[in-house]
């Protein structure tokens, strides 16, 4: 049995940054709990509430919670509108990587918990996506005090690499194309321009440096997001930054991101421009690629994933999308207007999973299992058999 507690706002949820990074640890879900900091300060994250669903053992207490005591964390933005709450509740990533810290084989039952819960807190519509289970046979009917109705939706995600104890035997799980290219874009950078590896960067440039080479690289980011990139990597725990750079001591190429025990995920990456024909961001990941393996790193995320051909490589998995909306008119309305933005999508700063998944015409809405008993307890949820949908973007709707 479990109890829900809710946290809200910057101050409150970043406090539990080291509870959900040994919560993350302990669930599987290394890395992705950390960098918070980071993401609640982006730019992107501004007008959002964060909120934090902390899944408790029964009779344990929240003040302050301990990490024995809770079972499973999701985390949850809040859209406003000129700074009133919308009552609409999203993830903040397309992968569902940093939503649902849970066992895999409860991660649809924790989803549904917090889900109630937030409907408990004034919450209309909400989506939660998160890793799948493995080999999940049927849809598990979500158990909720308040009324209200759902649909769950599957898609394709692969932003995993998993490496091998040698750099031989990593480069032998990649296709023949991407081995040839890594080794010969390192090659023939070097004919032309020696360069080494460097390891730790954090140090060696000052911040005007660094925003120098941003502003000189192939796809600048804004100023302020750089600098916030560049500041996590150096100073929250486990970020690194690593750099290739000319014998001259020219910047190249720059990767940042994080650790936590043999998983490193990579969450940005700089290539300096006026090198396109020698293909700097290949030879940089070539580098890359040897140092984790040298370093222990068993499994290599890509945050976002990544176009280049590595990512034919990647294991597939998927990312399930619980969504989840109260049954009364002030829903209903707005999961209307949210269909309506569907048509205007670039002209508006709203989630665009949130719209796409919202605007599909094959989500076939059922009502959530009511608990009689007036608990927020999932354990036990009920089972049903599910049939199969394609939606406009591949993804697989499932419905009774």
């Amino acid at each position: 049995m479990f109890h829900a507690v809710v946290l809200s706002g910057h101050a409150e949820v970043l406090a539990q940054s080291p509870l959900l990074e040994s919560l993350a640890a302990r669930c599987d879900q290394a890395g992705a709990m950390n960098w918070l900091a980071y993401f609640l300060a982006t730019s992107s994250f501004r007008g959002k509430t964060p909120y934090l669903v902390l899944i408790l053992k029964s009779g344990a207490s929240a003040s302050p919670p301990r990490l024995d005591d809770v079972h499973a964390a999701v985390l949850l933005f809040e859209y406003r509108v000129i700074g009133i709450p919308t009552g609409v509740f999203c993830t903040d990533d397309w992968a569902g990587f940093r939503t649902v810290v849970a066992p895999e084989a409860e991660r649809d039952a924790m989803s549904a918990l917090a889900a109630d819960a937030m409907l408990g807190r004034r919450a209309q519509l909400m989506l939660i996506s998160y890793g799948g289970p493995r080999h999940r046979a049927s849809a598990a009917v979500p158990v909720m005090r308040h009324a209200a109705m759902w649909v769950s939706a599957t898609r394709p995600v692969a932003m995993t690499l998993l490496l091998e104890p040698t750099t031989k035997a990593t480069l032998a799980k990649l296709g023949k194309s991407t081995r040839f290219n890594l080794g010969y874009y390192r090659r023939r950078l070097n004919r032309v321009a020696p360069c080494e590896f460097v390891g730790d960067v954090c140090g060696l440039l000052t911040q005007k440096e660094f925003e120098a080479l941003n502003e000189a690289s192939l796809n600048p980011v804004h100023a302020e997001e750089f600098r916030l990139q560049h500041q996590s990597a150096c100073s929250l725990p486990g970020g690194f930054l690593l750099g290739l750079r000319t014998l001259e001591g020219k910047w190249l190429s720059l990767i940042g991101g994080w650790r936590q025990g043999t998983v490193t995920v990579l969450q940005w990456q700089l290539n300096a421009a006026g090198y396109e024909k020698l293909s700097i961001g290949t030879a940089m990941r070539s580098y890359f690629l040897e140092h984790e393996v040298e370093r222990g790193t068993r499994k290599l995320i890509y945050y976002g994933g990544t176009p280049h051909s590595m990512g034919n490589s990647f294991e597939h998995e998927e990312t399930t999308d619980l969504i989840v909306r109260r049954r009364s008119l002030r829903a209903t309305v707005i999961h209307a207007l949210v269909r309506l933005l569907a048509l205007l999508p670039a002209q508006v700063g709203i989630n665009s999973l949130l719209v796409q998944t919202m605007s599909s015409n094959d989500l076939h809405w059922r009502a959530v299992a009511r608990d009689a008993a007036g608990t927020s307890a999932l354990v036990g949820s009920a089972l049903i058999g599910i049939g199969k949908a394609k939606s406009p973007a591949g993804s697989k709707i499932e419905s009774a």
